[in-house]
């Protein structure tokens, strides 16, 4: 189980080199001088898309952005991870580069007032965001339209060069219609094997180790996008949104490409971003319930497997937005973890009101048997 001793203790896109394209402007041409330039970075993340309620002809796409000053000092933040581990009985050795790769985002400054404005070849529309506010550091998201687009089960977001810049920052839009099935995951120890449980473990996979794909998961997810017909894939995570890059990368070498919603986490504080992902904070419950919510309001006709674990409160946020939106939740999965409270009054208790057809708990033995489970059809 988790120290709370220890706890108590502890309390990018790849830049690629183009030509600017013949059709933008000047920034100041149009009215982007605020826009990012060549001394600052910007993070884009993977964007949701879906279609307007009011048009059903055009494109909404929910981002959000990073920007910060592009120049990193890691020496603090290396200090504090440095410290952090050794406390927790973890030498850093020959991985100081995994572990400053990790806590980048960490050491950068994020620049308010920045507006960020994107292109998706295949929509007619080019898309501004909200400013970067002073309150989330360098932080910006919102719904915006993209107009018409193609169909396609994924497109590719650019942001518009700014002042002096010839570097390219990208992100996926993943189009989906208010109709079929998606997929609601969880990240860690759902998927990926993070030891939510042991601060120490944790730590090592959070900050040193390759990630590891819980076994079976990968093929799974595989099965269910061929008999869900290309599900959309939400991925839900408790790490605040500075591990971002890292995560994306093991998602999209792994697991179905989908858009990962993380907690933005706005202090620069890396014992403070265990909390985050062990759930100690407390706020995991109410980020999960609220991106729910949001899901809900872009596809609302749309059903969801939610599959996650017994570590945190997946089980309770999962029967929540069940009972909160009849039809919207169709099934829900949990995955049974060792030294997790895996009480029958604990599921009982959090499916409460939930038909006992409509969720699960499951071994990681029986992970290879849910391919066959006939989810499209209505069983759990």
């Amino acid at each position: 189980m988790r120290s709370t001793t220890l706890l108590s203790v502890l309390a990018l896109s790849a830049t690629q080199a183009i030509a600017r394209p013949a059709y933008y402007q000047t920034p100041d041409e149009r009215g982007l001088l605020d826009s990012p330039g060549v001394l600052d970075d910007v993070l884009l993340f993977d964007a949701p898309a879906f279609p307007d309620p009011n048009n059903s002809g055009n494109t909404i796409a929910n981002f959000q952005t990073y920007v910060s000053l592009r120049q990193i000092d890691l020496g603090v933040a290396t200090a504090a991870i440095t410290e952090l581990l050794s406390k927790a009985g973890i030498q850093v050795g020959n991985q100081l580069n995994t572990v400053q790769e990790r806590i980048k985002l960490f050491g950068s400054i994020g620049l308010p007032g920045k507006n960020v404005e994107v292109v998706v070849p295949g929509c007619s529309t080019s898309a501004k965001l909200p400013s970067t506010s002073v309150k989330d550091l360098g932080l910006a998201s919102g719904s915006v339209s993209l107009g018409n687009c193609i169909t396609a089960q994924e497109l590719v977001a650019t942001v518009v060069p700014g002042v002096l810049d010839d570097r390219k920052f990208s992100a996926s839009v993943f189009p989906s219609p208010n109709s079929g099935f998606g997929i609601i995951s969880d990240i860690d120890d759902t998927i990926k094997v993070s030891n939510v449980l042991d601060t120490a473990s944790l730590l090592r996979s959070t900050f040193l180790d390759e990630p590891k794909a819980v076994s079976g998961m990968p093929q799974l997810y595989s099965s269910l996008r061929t008999s869900l017909q290309n599900p959309q894939f939400i991925y839900l995570t408790g790490s605040p949104y500075q591990f971002y890059p890292f995560l994306n990368n093991f998602i999209d070498s792994t697991y179905p490409k989908g858009p990962i919603f993380t907690q933005n986490l706005t202090i620069l504080n890396i014992p403070a971003a265990i909390e985050f992902i062990s759930g100690s904070n407390g706020g995991t419950f109410t980020h999960k319930t609220n991106t729910i919510d949001r899901l809900q309001t872009m596809y609302p006709q749309k059903k969801w497997l939610a599959i996650g674990d017994s570590t945190q409160k997946d089980p309770e946020v999962y029967a929540s937005a069940f009972k909160k939106f009849p039809g919207f939740i169709s099934c829900i999965w949990i995955r049974r973890v060792d030294n997790a409270d895996n009480t029958e009054k604990r599921f009982n208790t959090a499916f409460a009101d939930v038909p006992k057809d409509k969720w699960r708990v499951f071994t990681d033995s029986d992970i290879p048997s849910l391919a066959s489970i006939g989810v499209a059809g209505g069983k759990c």
